[in-house]
């Protein structure tokens, strides 16, 4: 595939301007409009509907991921060759520009995510602002749905409840050092529900979750940072920055030259983090080609097999309700399926 017109010329440009010690021209050049639009509706085949859905009910904020081949991440055509701070720089510039607006707890996030397996899938999703409610699309007869269901996980993990993880979010430092050792400290930001690094016995539960209570090695750090930029669609813009200057701090944090594909088959910037042997570890992250703004993940399979989650973020945004796009209207409710609850009866007091 040919690169698309202009695209080298403006990395260089927008290189060029961040030497000048980040002027207000090289800010505007770099911030360009990474607005999310309305991914495609491509709803899950049948067969692999309950799997998403029961991975949605049990909580995890990514729980649609599943194992893909190596091959997904095929490289694309080269970039012109710069840093990785030059890049994570860049990133951060644009992220501390984005909105701050914080949405009313009875508001819904909506993000259209893409996982692969045997095909890739959208998986559009929707999880009420305060945590309260999940919704999803399910078919039903000779249509499609919504279905909004009152199981949702646990409190106490970065993407559980958007609330939450804003709140937990907007409490760390903006210096990304000290991020850094605030992330790394904090189980709240670490992947579960099993650690992926136990070291020297720090791991404890919280709310129910397993999770290594220090991140201490750079393999562990990288994932923390990635795990937030993944589960967290609405991220303080000032601590968003800091995060990706973070990500600049960890040894091993590397460009791939030449990038690789996301979930979504988009181009970009490819980041990895190599060994200390100079092995690349199979951790990626995937930014936007201008603005550098997060676009997808991907991570090694069990005991180093070519196996990989791949993950991709196509759209987010705020709506009012399940089952709308932002830029939409609200779906009939004759499309809405509430989920009831179950009937528990009082057991009899004893005395």
């Amino acid at each position: 595939m040919n690169t698309p017109v202009g695209f080298k010329q403006r990395l260089g440009t927008e290189l060029a301007l961040l030497e000048k010690a980040r002027a207000e021209q090289a800010a505007e050049e770099a911030s360009g409009n990474d607005t999310p639009v309305a991914a495609p509706r491509l709803l899950a085949r049948p067969g692999v509907r309950r799997t998403a859905w029961v991975s949605l009910a049990a909580g995890a904020a990514a729980a649609a991921i599943v194992a893909t081949s190596a091959g997904q991440g095929a490289p694309t055509e080269p970039v012109r060759a710069m840093t990785v701070a030059q890049v994570l720089n860049a990133a951060a510039v644009n992220a501390a520009k984005g909105s701050d607006k914080e949405p009313r707890p009875d508001q819904w996030v909506y993000t259209d995510n893409v996982v692969c397996g045997k095909p890739c899938l959208h998986s559009p999703s929707w999880v009420r602002y305060d945590g309260g409610k999940r919704a999803m699309t399910t078919p039903k007869g000779d249509r499609d749905v919504v279905w909004v269901t009152t199981q949702v996980p646990k409190p106490g993990k970065v993407g559980s409840s958007p609330r939450e993880t804003r709140e937990a979010l907007s409490r760390m430092p903006t210096d990304p050092r000290k991020l850094l050792e605030r992330v790394s400290a904090d189980a709240f930001f670490a992947d579960g529900p099993e650690p992926l690094f136990v070291s020297g016995g720090n791991v404890a539960t919280v709310h129910g979750f397993q999770a290594e209570t220090l991140a201490v090695t750079p393999a562990a750090r990288f994932d923390r940072i990635v795990n937030i930029l993944e589960k967290a669609s609405n991220i303080p813009p000032r601590v968003n920055a800091a995060l990706y200057r973070a990500l600049a701090l960890i040894p091993g944090t590397k460009l791939v030259s030449p990038p690789m594909r996301d979930a979504a088959g988009r181009s970009g910037v490819t980041l990895t983090l190599e060994s200390p042997d100079g092995s690349r570890t199979g951790r990626y992250l995937f930014l936007a080609p201008r603005t550098y703004a997060y676009h997808g993940s991907s991570y090694p399979g069990p005991n180093g097999r070519r196996m990989f989650t791949s993950y991709a973020r196509v759209a987010t945004g705020i709506v009012d309700r399940p089952g709308q796009v932002p830029g939409g209207s609200a779906p009939d409710s004759s499309g809405i399926v509430q989920e009831q609850p179950p009937v528990v009866t009082p057991s009899p007091k004893t005395r």
